[in-house]
């Protein structure tokens, strides 16, 4: 009995930090035959290779499947017809907040225990919504080394984005801070109009509507999406721009990520300046003005997988 209580007692302990993501996207797609007639009834299976997780569903008189409510993330697509071949299309990427058009599986005529598997396309035209958006994903987060581990940092890469960090009240990328959102402006909108969500949560102090209630570690990160303009109304709290950050998933085998950022003004040359200014220390002189003290020492790292339940 006392070690039910210990597993109880250490679940509780580690609920805290456990939560649902909320952030919505959806999938949706035509099934024809080769005269390109739709396939009423077909089975269409969604599943994500990386958690093993799958639904079902079945095509409408039009042909089309849509599959609501999804994470983000890559998935990959079974079409199963009386009376024709399966159809597999693997490596569909769904990102935050998207409609995504799978596009028209076409269905050749024979036994379903035959199978022929595509690649879906790596970009795609978004043709289900006008909104002009930018995605960073999770290769970009790893491959791009950013000062301070800011992920804001990320923002000066979409377009329509202005960083001016430096001009606003002395503010720097070095370290992350509550006040970095105030450092940007979005098509040119005030950045008191914009929002920063995280899991699809508003992640702001909504009274001075400037400020973060916190930043995520960008190693706990998997995507991050900047919507600028003629986004849907679902993101209408604010008009100047919608940020919005997806946290990674677990998946069926451990994995995990560690990052140590280390900067010190011995790195650094001096500048040209110092080393042509004289300057006296104890009333010795020197020949060079030292360079000015630059340290900091940023430990970040992550861990996922799944959990294992006995039974």
């Amino acid at each position: 009995m006392k070690n039910y209580t210990r597993i109880v007692f250490a679940l509780a302990l580690c609920s805290a930090g456990l939560y649902g993501q909320t952030v919505s996207s959806s999938l949706e797609g035509v099934v024809v035959d080769q005269s390109n007639a739709s396939v009423v009834g077909a089975s269409v299976t969604l599943t994500n290779p990386d958690t093993k997780a799958s639904r079902t569903a079945l095509t409408d008189n039009q042909g089309t499947y849509r599959f609501l409510q999804i994470d983000p993330a890559t998935y990959n697509v079974t079409v199963k017809a009386s009376g024709f071949k399966t159809e597999n299309q693997v490596g569909i990427v769904v990102s935050a907040q998207e409609t995504h058009n799978g596009g028209k599986m076409i269905l050749t005529v024979g036994s379903t225990s035959e199978s022929i598997s595509v690649t879906a396309e790596v970009a795609q035209i978004q043709l289900n919504s006008s909104e002009q958006s930018a995605t960073i994903d999770a290769a970009d987060l790893d491959d791009l080394t950013l000062k301070g581990r800011d992920l804001f940092g990320f923002m000066r890469l979409v377009p329509g984005v202005i960083d001016y960090t430096v001009q606003y009240g002395g503010l720097t990328r070095d370290v992350t801070s509550p006040n970095q959102l105030r450092g940007f402006i979005i098509q040119g909108n005030s950045p008191l109009t914009m929002n920063f969500t995280v899991d699809g949560v508003t992640d702001m102090d909504t009274g001075s509507n400037s400020t973060l209630e916190y930043e995520p570690n960008m190693d706990a990160i998997q995507e991050l999406k900047v919507l600028t303009s003629n986004y849907q109304a679902e993101f209408g709290r604010n008009s100047g721009g919608t940020i919005t950050v997806v946290t990674k998933n677990g998946t069926k085998d451990f994995h995990g990520t560690g990052n140590w950022s280390y900067r010190h003004e011995t790195f650094d040359a001096n500048s040209w300046a110092n080393d042509h200014t004289t300057t006296t220390v104890n009333t010795v002189p020197l020949q060079a003005t030292p360079i000015a003290k630059y340290r900091y020492d940023i430990e970040t790292y992550s861990i996922g997988g799944p959990v294992y339940i006995r039974k």
